[in-house]
């Protein structure tokens, strides 16, 4: 995946984390489960504190 393709699908995600996960974690389907669970993080904490 890259930078583009990962900042589009997890775009509440940010850009920094995004781009050391890209470059730090080699299985594409770890990868993608860990901006999955990040992104509804913050997805909850966003709805949570409003």
């Amino acid at each position: 995946m890259t930078l583009k393709q990962a900042r589009k699908r997890y775009p509440l995600v940010p850009e920094e984390i995004v781009r050391w996960a890209i470059e730090n974690i080699d299985d594409p389907i770890d990868l993608d489960r860990g901006l999955v669970q990040l992104q509804q993080a913050i997805r909850l904490q966003r709805l949570i504190s409003s």
